[in-house]
């Protein structure tokens, strides 16, 4: 009987694994829009409607997780712009855009243990900077500086399968320091409104978050629909990809534990 169960197990994940490269394939097969952010936006939106799933990236040894079927809100952002920077480039090819997810998705692109994942959105932000991938352009918006210490991970283990495991914990602990010692800015929600229009269709969206030791709750592109911003993102509470019914600053108003935002774009 076990064989049997491992047996179906592979053949699951093999088709899983064709799936996703025959989708990524047709991804390629799209026509480059006028820019890059737009090209952002139409891959982004063609996942309209592939559903939301939390923690698909628990594996364990960790490895690189390619999953173009259904996404949480961060690995909705991490590999439509994956999937969008391979498009431009001379090749098009599955790896490239294998390399650019774990360039994302992994601290210095190297595949270690648990803590060698970019799990803070903070950490997200300040390597794809590194990268040379995004810009924070929240400052020059009128941002305003965070005061506030960054621990949820070590702070609620239990939340953690993984760490469980005391080496791994006290790794995430250090990479908290580091970002404690990090200078960053974000518009709180109720100036929103007022900076919509200085946003762009493809501009990363990160929503910055009330709770306790906690950097961000949620991710997304902007796309304007009739004049104003909204939010292309991965919605837990609809269960899908979506653009959100509201816009921005109205959507962000609804929602208590949301306290402003951060915006990245594209280089």
């Amino acid at each position: 009987m076990k064989k049997i169960l491992v047996f179906v197990l592979f053949i699951f994940c093999i088709q899983a694994i064709n799936l996703t490269q025959a989708i990524f394939e047709q991804k390629m097969n799209f026509p480059k829009a006028s820019t890059f952010a737009q090209s952002l936006v139409v891959v982004g939106r063609s996942f309209e409607g592939q559903p939301y799933k939390a923690a698909t990236l628990e594996k364990s040894p960790e490895q690189l997780v390619c999953n173009l079927q259904e996404f949480d809100c961060v690995t909705f952002v991490e590999n439509v712009l994956a999937l969008t920077l391979t498009q431009y480039t001379s090749t098009k090819r599955f790896m490239v855009y294998q390399q650019t997810l774990q360039k994302l998705r992994y601290h210095n692109a190297k595949i270690a243990d648990y803590s060698s994942r970019l799990h803070y959105f903070l950490e997200w932000k300040i390597e794809a900077e590194k990268n040379k991938i995004v810009k924070d352009i929240t400052e020059e918006l009128g941002g305003e500086k965070v005061e506030k210490s960054i621990d949820f991970m070590t702070k609620h283990p239990q939340f953690y399968l993984a760490l469980g495991d005391s080496v791994l914990l006290q790794k995430i602990k250090q990479h908290e320091i580091t970002l404690n010692q990090t200078q960053w800015t974000y518009i709180p929600k109720a100036k929103v409104k007022s900076i919509e229009s200085k946003l762009q269709d493809g501009d990363i969206i990160a929503i910055t978050s009330e709770v306790e030791g906690l950097d961000f709750n949620h991710e997304g592109f902007v796309f304007f629909q009739n004049g104003r911003p909204h939010l292309l993102h991965a919605s837990s509470e609809y269960k899908k990809v979506m653009v959100s019914v509201d816009a921005l600053s109205d959507y962000l108003a609804k929602i208590k534990k949301h306290s402003g935002i951060v915006v990245l774009r594209c280089n």
